[in-house]
């Protein structure tokens, strides 16, 4: 975790202070609400506002990066969170609070959007995993500590609403000035609700319920504390102990989850959540009861959403992971909506005790569908689930995506048992695709390589072994790790993670004579690995390869990246996803077409030498 934090503290940083701001405006709408008369049920509209802007924002966000890029959403984002958090208190009116709530719901989908693509994008495969659970812990940590800014001011005044605007505005810096490129952003359509409901039914109904529990525990506890009574103190008490609480049993919880029947657990959690509901209903505690309370519900609530998106991992193939993402989001964001409205009318009907019977009644559902839900079929075995990923149900579907990718990464087929065979890459590639595919930027080719052989390109290392022995299965294993991460991962660094595996198989493939035993153009892949490399002397062999055992118009393609390694040493071209800075001469390529002006001769080497 250290590393992590050495290497993205920029947008760590700049994410601790967005949460400061969105944990305090949450809160502080609460109690502001009851200073200025309005309703429990005009505070639920107000609460619930929030998370339907940040379902639309989940859905229009993305659009909206792929046309004006990262930096721009970002900074337009940010700038109206900031705004919209001093026109509060200017506007205390329930209904410019539910306008301004979702505005600010959507501006935060979209702050969490372009920060967990940057920290994606600047993850490498093996810390990736690590990297989205940190980023989740400093979330809930930001969260926390907004709670003790709660006291520092008087809700009634303007101190409050100034503080969360000024640490929203300084969230800019860090993020911005970070080193890591704006990634190149991809939108994926979500699975529909009845194929998510055929792969795991548990998993829907969870999340969705979830959703309520979660958006009447944190959109309501304001709302409801100042209802009961308490002091500022007492309810920043209380919405803090939620977050402690769901922080604090992550772990254990998801130690326990890789290791058992994940519905069995699902049960055993939501009926603990149940009878910790009933408890502060029937003695009605007091102030330390319901800190308490509120922290076990959190210690549950947290963890079950993260063990519903494992669970539901575990029935889905790895080219459905980033589709289904985005339909639990939907779910989730549909019972969250829900939840405040709910909540307040059965605290109008029950008093305060409506806002915990709720909770209870919908935790109560969810334990008897999953006690349901194991009669229906048998539970995956242990060894061939998914790995537990820390998530809040705030996150956002490229949080949901890389935690279920990094599940599905760490889930190991059976012993002798592989999911991709040579012969399915060499069909796809040499007849579907053919050269004439080859080489042309197709994102529909990309969209279809990435949902059949993701999974296989992420076992590479293992699936491969053995493979060099024959021509076929050596020329499938450098299709797989040279070519088709190029096409998954266009302008992202994770294009050459598996080439320097691919120049190894290279090497053996070669020795062995698979190369000559593999007819045109299908030989040229075994020469690649050594064209792509950024090293001289793996350029010299490309173009040896070449001009020996495939002259002709590859030839021209070789020399060229020989050419280029000995004048710059890398390739310019890869500087941007690589996140490196560019040289004079080399942008001086770039802004001239980069490799493609190379190629037509609309600029050479030599004038940039």
């Amino acid at each position: 975790m250290l590393n992590v934090i050495r290497s993205a503290w920029p947008l760590l940083l700049g994410i601790l202070l967005f949460m400061l701001g969105n944990g305090m405006q949450g809160t502080l709408l609460g109690v502001r609400g009851g200073i200025e008369g309005i309703t429990t049920g005009q505070m639920s509209y107000v609460m619930a506002a929030y998370f339907g802007g940040f379902v639309v924002g989940s859905q229009v966000v993305p659009s909206l990066i792929q046309r004006v890029g990262h930096v721009r959403v970002f900074a337009a984002v940010g700038s109206l969170i900031s705004a919209i958090l001093v026109v509060y208190a200017a506007v205390p009116h329930w209904i410019a609070w539910v306008i301004l709530r979702f505005m600010i719901g959507f501006c935060f989908c979209g702050v969490y959007i372009t920060a967990e693509s940057w920290l994606n994008a600047g993850a490498t495969n093996e810390n990736r995993g690590q990297t989205m659970s940190t980023y989740m812990i400093v979330q809930m940590l930001g969260l926390v500590t907004a709670q003790l800014l709660m006291n520092v001011g008087d809700p009634a005044g303007w101190m409050l609403f100034v503080i969360p605007s000024v640490l929203v505005s300084l969230a800019f810096t860090p993020i911005l000035l970070a080193s890591t490129p704006a990634p190149k952003f991809e939108t994926t359509s979500p699975m529909s609700i009845r194929q998510l409901y055929e792969a795991s039914p548990l998993g829907c109904v969870g999340i969705f319920l979830m959703g309520g529990v979660f958006a009447a525990l944190l959109g309501m506890a304001a709302v409801w504390g100042t209802v009961r009574g308490l002091s500022v103190r007492e309810i920043s008490a209380f919405v803090a102990a939620i977050w402690l609480g769901g922080l604090i049993l992550q772990y254990p919880i998801g130690w326990i989850s890789d290791r058992m029947d994940r519905r069995v657990l699902i049960m055993a959690l939501t009926v603990f959540g149940t009878l910790v509901t009933l408890a502060v209903v029937l003695a009605d505690p007091g102030i330390w009861g319901y800190l308490l309370g509120a922290a076990l519900l959190g210690g549950v609530a947290n963890p079950a959403y993260s063990l519903l998106i494992a669970y539901t991992n575990d029935f889905l193939d790895a080219s459905d992971m980033a589709s289904a993402s985005a339909g639990l989001l939907l779910l989730n964001g549909a019972g969250s909506f829900l939840g405040p409205i709910v909540t307040a009318w059965l605290m109008a009907g029950l008093g305060p005790h409506g806002f915990w019977i709720y909770m209870g009644v919908l935790l109560a559902v969810l334990s008897v569908y999953a006690g349901w839900r194991m009669t229906r079929r048998a539970a995956p075995a242990v060894a061939d689930t998914g790995a537990f990923a820390i998530l809040t149900p705030g996150a956002t579907p490229i949080a949901v995506e890389t935690a279920l990718t990094e599940a599905g990464e760490s889930t190991n087929p059976p012993e002798g048992e592989f999911y991709m065979t040579p012969d399915e890459i060499n069909r796809f590639w040499l007849d579907e695709v053919g050269p004439k595919g080859w080489y042309v930027q197709s994102d529909e080719l990309d969209q279809q390589i990435r949902a059949r052989f993701m999974g296989a390109w992420q076992d590479a290392g293992q699936l491969t072994q053995g493979w060099a022995d024959t021509p076929e299965g050596a020329l499938a294993a450098l299709i797989l790790t040279d070519q088709f991460p190029r096409n998954m991962f266009r302008g992202d660094s994770r294009s050459f993670a598996t080439d320097p595996l691919a120049q190894k198989i290279a090497e053996a493939a070669i020795e062995a004579g698979h190369d000559l035993a593999t007819p045109e153009p299908g030989r040229q892949f075994f020469y690649l690995p050594f064209e792509h490399a950024e090293d001289l002397d793996a350029q010299d062999r490309a173009v040896a390869l070449f001009a020996e055992r495939m002259p002709g118009e590859n030839l021209l393609h070789a020399q060229l990246h020989r050419d280029t390694i000995a004048r710059f040493g890398r390739f310019p071209w890869r500087n941007a996803a690589l996140g490196r800075e560019s040289t004079p001469a080399e942008q001086a390529v770039l802004d001239a077409g980069g490799y493609g002006a190379l190629v037509s001769g609309k600029v050479s080497l030599a004038d940039h030498g």
